[in-house]
This record gives C-alpha cells, sequence and structure tokens, in this order.
C-alpha cells in the first residue's frame, strides 16, 4: 500500500476543490501523494510538493507536506501519519480485514470537522473492492466526505465524533469502550489553541488502549511544522 509517490493530475478527489480557479491562476493542476515508509518521528521530513490547494479570495493557496506518510509503533500500537486526511481510510480498512467480519469497530475521531458530507460515490462497489481501496480513496473520496464512505463501506460500524476540549474531557470523565477501537487524530483539533498537559495526558490514554491509531496533519488547516511538533508531544 503506497508503495510508490504519484501525482493526481485529473480534476477528482481533493485535486477537485477549486480547480479550474486554480488553473487560471497558473497552478499545474496537480497534487503529489506520496509513499509509505516504516520508520519513527525522526522521518517527518519536510517536502517541496504540493499536496492540497485552493483558492481564497482570488489567491492560490499551495500547501505542501513531508516527503513519506510514515508508519510507526508506539507502545506496541501501529500508527500511521498522513498528511490528507482521507488517506486514512486506507489503513481502516486494511484493519478491518484482519478481524473478524462480525466485529464491531468504532473510531474516535479528534478533529474540528465532522468529515461526513454527502459522498456521491456512497460506499465501494465490486469493481472497486477491498483489494483497491488505495484507488477508491484517491479517485471517489477526499478530506470532508472520506467517514461517510467508510461507514457506507461497513469499514466501520461507528464513529464518535470529538470536536472540542469538552467532548473530549468528557469522553474521558464518562469512559469508553475500547474493544476494536480505531483513535483518529487530525492535528488541525488545536487550531488556535494550545496543546494542554490534560489533552496530551488523554489522547495518550486514548492511543495507548487503541488498535489502531491514524494521524492526518492536515496542510491546509494547520501549519504543518506546528503540527509535526504536536505529533511530537503526543508521542513522545
Amino acid at each position: 500500500m503506497y508503495k510508490v509517490w504519484i501525482y493526481i493530475t485529473d480534476p477528482i478527489w481533493n485535486n477537485e476543490f477549486s480547480y479550474q480557479e486554480r488553473i487560471e491562476l497558473w497552478s499545474t493542476g496537480k497534487i503529489f501523494v506520496p509513499p509509505l515508509i516504516q520508520g519513527s518521528l525522526d522521518d517527518l521530513e519536510e517536502w517541496s510538493e504540493i499536496v492540497f490547494e485552493e483558492v481564497v479570495n482570488t489567491t492560490l493557496i499551495s500547501c505542501t507536506w513531508l516527503k513519506h506518510f510514515v508508519q510507526i509503533t508506539y507502545e506496541w500500537i501501529p500508527i500511521y501519519i498522513v498528511d490528507n486526511h482521507n488517506h486514512v481510510l486506507s489503513f481502516w480498512n486494511q484493519y478491518r480485514l484482519t478481524v473478524w467480519s462480525f466485529e464491531h469497530i468504532t473510531v474516535f475521531h479528534i478533529d474540528q470537522h465532522a468529515d461526513t458530507k454527502d459522498n456521491k460515490e456512497k460506499r465501494i462497489t465490486n469493481d472497486t473492492w477491498w483489494d483497491n481501496i488505495e484507488d477508491f480513496v484517491q479517485t471517489k473520496t477526499n478530506v470532508g466526505n472520506f467517514i461517510t464512505a467508510a461507514t457506507n463501506s461497513w469499514i466501520i460500524n461507528k464513529v464518535i465524533q470529538i470536536r472540542s476540549d469538552y467532548s473530549l474531557q468528557q469522553l474521558w470523565t464518562w469512559g469508553v469502550e475500547l474493544w476494536s477501537t480505531i483513535v483518529d487524530i487530525d492535528i488541525d483539533f488545536r487550531v488556535g489553541k494550545v496543546l494542554s498537559q490534560e489533552d496530551i495526558f488523554i489522547i495518550k490514554s486514548l492511543i495507548k488502549n487503541a488498535k489502531l491509531v491514524t494521524i492526518a496533519t492536515s496542510p491546509y488547516f494547520i501549519d504543518q511544522e506546528r503540527a509535526i511538533k504536536i505529533i511530537k508531544e503526543l508521542l513522545q
């Protein structure tokens, strides 16, 4: 999965946003998808390729990320770090294939966005079945609707949205069922906010009890230097 880097050049997936406006502003009209490596936090290496573009008030905003997606292990828990958030769907599906078909999978989605907008593809169809999930993710989902695709395709069963400090703290206060749990973190949940020691403690505790952790740096939504710093605070 993600064995080689590619460019998305068609107006699909995350490359669909403001595509024609971008072209008119001299954009190349393509975005980069890096390969996945197994490594450590030291492999969060900055890179110059554009992975997300938008137009804001007639200004072209081109966002870069890192050279690789990185798979690490934290206290025996597999963690995948990506840029655009919809890539995590590939790894959720990979985990789904390792458990019993009837097993209930819950995702704790720590994010400032719900990521549940309508997905016109509705669900994975027979011509893009499980072994082609990467292609499905890259051509038929985007950062705003990949959870819709995940639930419609029965990759996951339940999503618990954690979109505020209050909901994060209440989750911990009430206690949670951690069987077959995926902890999914979009680093943009800290935009304009301080990462408190309480936040770190709660999130680390969730991570330690998860079966799988996915993290997105969301280049368009948060400064990537700060994103890397937050990831290291959570995982070191």
